[in-house]
This record gives C-alpha cells, structure tokens and sequence, in this order.
C-alpha cells in the first residue's frame, strides 16, 4: 500500500487551487447565508493583512485557513476542507501548525455563524464560545440576521 504524503505550507490566498476550494466549500454555507457588501468590503480591504495556509494530501489542497496576530491572539479565518476529507483531522492539524507559526500566542480566536452548525465543530476543536450577537455582516436565506458566534481556544506552551 502506497504511503500518503501530508503537507502543510504557507499559500498564496489568491492562488487558483486556494479559490477553488475555498468557493466549493463556502457555496455549500451560501445556501444558509450571505455576506453583506460591508462584510465584502472589509475582508477585501483586509486581505493583505491575513496569511494563508493550506493542507495538502498527496500534493491536493484539501484544506485551507487564513490567519492574523493580533497582540497575543492569533485570529482564524475562512476555515474550508474538502468535503471528502471532513473529519479525518484536517482542521485539527491546520489549525494546530498554524499556530506554530505565530509567536507568542496566548489565545486563538475565530468567528463563524451559528446556523451554520460550524460552532460545533471548533468546539470539538477545543474552542469555547465566549460571545454571540445578531450580526450586520451576515444574512440568512430567509433575509434575516445570522448569529454570529466568537469561540476561543487558550494556548499552552
């Protein structure tokens, strides 16, 4: 049996393979929500300010994350894996290299809309909810407002 070879680097956000599977994966939450033109514009203002980092299986992104310090706290992004490669320890080991990659980090921090059913999965992660509100950023399909929900995981030495 062939070995499989798993690689995690740093990307280039608008990259072809990056687009592609960040589109694929979000089409499938665009059926629950929509972002606002506010919410747009800021991540298109913002982009240069957020890393990329990508999972790859036998040189096949299957995984993507973007990031950003902040002080102390590393801020999580645009979280997508493959549909096929779902629960089989992608997001745990992205995420985890990633914050490898930041120094010091006390805390990582990452927003996603509750209807989605991802707070779920980042606190299988480890993370906890530490806010929620009606969110100006993002619309649900039936016009109206998502929750938005802030988890956040500590980080040990």
């Amino acid at each position: 049996m062939p070995k499989v070879k798993l690689m995690i680097k740093q990307l280039d956000s608008n990259g072809k393979s990056v687009v592609e599977l960040s589109e694929r994966c979000f089409d499938e939450l665009r059926q629950v929500y929509r972002p606002t033109e506010l919410a747009v514009s800021n991540k298109n203002s913002a982009k240069r300010e957020w890393s990329c980092f990508g999972f790859h299986v036998d040189q096949v992104l299957v995984g993507v994350v973007e990031a950003k310090q902040i002080g102390s706290e590393l801020q999580l992004s645009s979280l997508a894996v493959a549909p096929s490669f779902r629960q089989k320890g992608v997001a745990r080991k992205l995420v985890d290299f990633v914050v490898t990659q930041f120094k010091p980090i006390n805390s990582v921090s990452v927003w996603c809309v509750e209807q989605t059913g991802n707070v779920a999965v980042f606190k299988a992660l480890g993370f906890n909810v530490v806010q929620r509100f009606d969110s100006d950023f993002f619309i649900l399909s039936d016009g109206s407002k998502a929750v938005e929900v802030q988890l956040k995981q500590k980080v040990t030495a």
